[in-house]
């Protein structure tokens, strides 16, 4: 019985999402924004991300809403690589796999933001 205990606890332990560690599926990135978003500093940082995206027009610079009907949920996954001036977008997650969502990752993958207050810093986008 010992064993399956420990076992489970491994499990527990290895599905966990450790503050610093890059969520790689997109639920794990859901979960995450969806524990964050309510906080002040979340909603300070994605206004200020939501300033920088529409002056560089970065969602419709590359034609990508047309590309495919419906909308994308996208999970943009923030880090901050060490000894870096700037945070960077290191993973682009979609709730869907189309021609919208992959230019949407094209997009938005690697491009450089100002630090968030917190990390993994995960920000949500709805692309209509």
């Amino acid at each position: 019985m010992k064993k399956g205990i420990a076992v489970v606890i491994a499990l527990m332990f290895s599905t966990t999402t450790f503050a610093g560690d890059v969520p790689q599926p997109y639920a794990d990135a859901k979960a995450i924004w969806l524990n964050s978003r309510d906080a002040a500093a979340y909603q300070s940082y994605a206004a200020e991300f939501s300033q920088f995206n529409n002056h560089f027009h970065l969602d419709s610079k590359d034609g990508c809403y047309v590309l495919a009907p419906g909308s994308v949920e996208l999970m943009l996954v923030i880090s901050h690589p060490n000894n870096d001036e700037f945070a960077v977008i290191e993973r682009v997650l979609s709730d869907v796999d189309n021609a919208k969502s992959k230019c949407f990752e094209k997009t938005y993958r690697d491009v450089r933001t100002k630090i968030p207050p917190f990390l993994p810093f995960v920000l949500q986008m709805r692309m209509d």
